[in-house]
């Protein structure tokens, strides 16, 4: 792998696990807890993490172009991609067609409004599930790969 090729690969994995950070922290620690307080009510939690997620969105894309385009750089092998395809993948789904679907939800509880039961909030964890493992498995084979392998005991 040449210099370039390394660099872009470390810069994607860099991405990519603060991708991975970020998701866990909004997705499966920010989102719960606030519900956790007694101050917040059901309909300023909600208008909260519509905002929340709104804009984290448009960071998740950024981050998405961003390692889309060094994966291209690194012309890595088709088990990096198809990891990375499935983060990409689910996020495309949240973005195009998920997020207004749970956004169009809480604007009619916020009118006061209950709509019905609906399977939209439980794919969205899915979806979050299915990065957060891409993520991961991407993050744990390129360490594999590029950091340096030294034996128990030798400096690195």
């Amino acid at each position: 792998m040449t210099s370039m090729r390394i660099l872009a690969s470390r810069i994607c994995l860099f991405i990519s696990l603060v991708w991975l950070g970020m998701i866990l922290g909004i997705s499966f620690l920010e989102a719960p807890v606030k519900f956790m307080a007694p101050s917040v009510t059901l309909p300023v939690g909600l208008d909260i993490g519509r905002h929340v997620f709104g804009v984290f969105n448009k960071v998740e894309i950024g981050l998405a172009l961003a390692t889309f385009g060094l994966f291209l750089m690194t012309r890595s092998g088709l088990r990096y991609g198809v990891l990375l395809a499935a983060a990409w993948s689910a996020l495309a789904v949240e973005s195009a067609w998920l997020l207004p679907v749970l956004d169009q939800r809480v604007t009619i509880i916020l009118e006061g409004q209950l709509p019905p039961a609906t399977f939209h909030h439980r794919l969205y964890i899915l979806l979050e599930i299915v990065k957060v493992t891409a993520l991961a498995a991407y993050g744990l084979l390129v360490l594999g790969v590029i950091m340096p392998k030294t034996a128990p005991g030798e400096n690195p």
